[in-house]
């Protein structure tokens, strides 16, 4: 029979080593939930003694297993979801799993995967970007490419021509003097 000391125990080795989990099997957790039950069948002959300490005292006992068991459950699952982007794809850590943490363990570690799998295939497959033409620019100035660092909102050049909106971030082709402006005042920059 367990006893709450093991319930502690367990709680401090999960604190103690973040990276490996605790053997905590589903035996393990049947013990617990007996210990529960056998301390919930004591509470019911406390009350029906009217003895309101001991009634007392036996449910503080089941709420700090339970809430100790929380504890290790929360511990757990943050050991499980590392591992499990991580891609710690073997047998060893799930021999010391429940089966409802092999489970989870599976569907994390799935779902890891595919989200890799889908950023990187993203970024691998990126088109380049296109320059966006300013348009209304009919002067015959020398052109550039600058890159956005950080929008900038329509304005009149002295040219009495309107430049943007621009947004963060995009690659425009710009008169040279308009250009040398943006890049000074930090909203952009040569590419």
């Amino acid at each position: 029979m367990i006893t709450y000391s093991e319930f502690l125990r367990i709680r401090r080795q999960e604190q103690e080593d973040n990276r490996t989990l605790t053997r905590f099997t589903d035996d393990v957790l049947e013990e617990m939930k007996e210990y529960i039950a056998i301390n919930k069948n004591s509470l019911e002959e406390a009350k029906k003694a009217n003895d309101e300490k001991r009634s007392e005292e036996i449910s503080t006992q089941i709420k700090n297993a339970i809430f100790t068991l929380e504890q290790i459950i929360n511990l757990r699952m943050l050991k499980i979801a590392s591992m499990a982007v991580f891609d710690v794809d073997s047998e060893q850590p799930k021999m010391n799993m429940l089966s409802k943490e092999i489970i989870l363990f599976d569907a994390l570690l799935k779902l890891s995967k595919e989200h890799k799998s889908a950023v990187i295939n993203e970024v691998r497959l990126i088109e380049p970007r296109k320059l966006q033409k300013v348009e209304g620019n009919d002067s015959n100035g020398d052109k550039v490419v600058i890159k956005i660092l950080s929008d900038v909102p329509k304005f009149v050049w002295r040219n009495d021509k309107s430049y943007g909106p621009f947004s963060f971030p995009n690659v425009i082709e710009i008169d040279k003097d308009v250009a040398d402006i943006l890049v000074k005042s930090g909203k952009a920059e040569s590419v």
